[in-house]
């Protein structure tokens, strides 16, 4: 194998690696910039099967012992939310640029950690955020940044999923429990929101719900978040978040964008791409070229590219025996989307923690949080890089 490439190791080989990571590790226009020399995962069955399946020489239960053999150039994190961030910590102290699937924390205080880490070592941390690659959010972006509509003033984001995705085995962990709607849905539209718009969370207030998954199926999560968010520039966002619709709804997932500017509108229906199928299978579903597609080059679409384009960004340093990490730190501070997205998920949740329960607690009306306060009280003095600059 040549030298050239880029020797990933693979941590955690759960449902996302297998539909996004995988293919596009060994059947995209990636493939041939990329080396996987091993993979770690604490199933061992797992472990054996992928790896036959990929030739993938490296198999490992520990990451320490995979980070000390397998001479690698870059880590992608691939495991449940809420462990992230040690071995995040531990594949940068071995020298490793990382590639971590959203969030790149749970709390602030992770990231930051994460970004001074990086910083010491001079690894680059880069948040798989998706919907950056997604071209709707993309034109958005341009045409936003424009000026063209003028201020934002308001607007609404949906991300629901089925219940299946939750309760149903979707996850090969149970991930449903140590996550919720804020965390696997949210994020993505709170990094998408700042993305397009420049845009940061101010103050956050959310209303949660626990009707079903608790009650019905003994999974100690929220079904179904709404987050009231004021930008910096004093526009009113609503965030709204479940994964509790019926099993039969003809997609995993339903999300889109709404803008009102001082001068026009977008909307932006990332779901429906006009694409629909009905197979006696299946019954009626909508799907998704956008995401992943088949092509004469392998595969394709912001699913593949999100990853690809983070490896490719690793292997041009490797090439260049890492002479413009500083240039990409100035341009693309290490962790800084996962860090604001994670600000926005983490004021959520202190919304709802300090909030007041109805119904036995079934549901949560939350308070006010202002994101610059919770910063500084998480940060202290180290808040000062990250405060929430509002319009005066």
């Amino acid at each position: 194998m040549s030298d050239t490439k880029l020797r990933i190791g693979v941590v955690g080989l759960g449902t996302f690696v297998e539909i996004a990571h995988m293919p596009t590790y060994f059947n995209s226009r990636y493939s041939e910039i990329l080396d996987v020399a091993a993979i770690c995962d604490v199933n061992v069955d797992r472990l054996k099967e992928w790896g036959q399946k990929y030739n993938i020489p490296g198999q490992y239960t520990s990451l320490d012992e995979m980070l000390a053999k397998a001479n690698l150039d870059a880590v992608t994190i691939v495991t449940p939310d809420h462990t992230h961030t040690p071995i995040a910590l531990k594949a940068i102290e071995a020298g490793c640029d990382v590639l971590v699937e959203k969030p790149l924390a749970m709390n602030i205080k992770d990231c930051h950690k994460i970004r001074q880490a990086a910083l010491k070592k001079q690894r680059r941390v880069i948040t798989d955020f998706h919907k950056q690659e997604d071209p709707a959010h993309q034109e958005a972006r341009s045409r936003v940044r424009s000026g063209r509509y003028g201020e934002l003033q308001f607007g609404y984001v949906w991300m629901q999923d089925a219940i299946t995705v939750p309760a149903g085995g979707f996850f090969k962990t149970a991930l449903a429990a140590h996550s919720s709607p804020n965390w696997f849905l949210g994020v993505h539209f709170y990094d998408c929101v700042r993305f397009i718009t420049g845009l940061d969370s101010w103050k956050v207030k959310a209303t949660g719900y626990k009707q079903v998954l608790g009650p019905e199926r003994g999974i100690n999560t929220y079904d179904a978040i709404k987050a009231d968010v004021i930008m910096n520039n004093g526009a009113a966002l609503s965030f709204y978040l479940s994964w509790n619709l019926p099993e039969n709804i003809p997609s995993l997932t339903r999300q889109g964008i709404y803008f009102q500017f001082a001068k026009g509108e977008t909307y932006i229906d990332t779901r429906d791409r006009g694409f629909f199928e009905s197979t006696y299978q299946a019954g009626y579903k909508a799907v998704n070229p956008m995401f992943l597609r088949d092509t004469e080059h392998g595969k394709a679409g912001y699913g593949c590219e999100s990853i690809g384009e983070a490896l490719r960004q690793f292997h041009d340093l490797k090439l260049a025996s890492r002479a413009t990490y500083q240039q990409l730190e100035d341009k693309h501070p290490s962790g800084i989307n996962g860090f604001y997205a994670t600000l926005t998920g983490q004021a959520v949740d202190t919304s709802l923690a300090q909030g007041t329960s109805l119904q036995g607690g079934q549901i949560v009306i939350g308070k006010e949080v202002d994101c610059n306060d919770l910063l500084q009280s998480e940060l202290g003095n180290d808040a000062k890089e990250y405060l929430v600059n509002v319009a005066k």
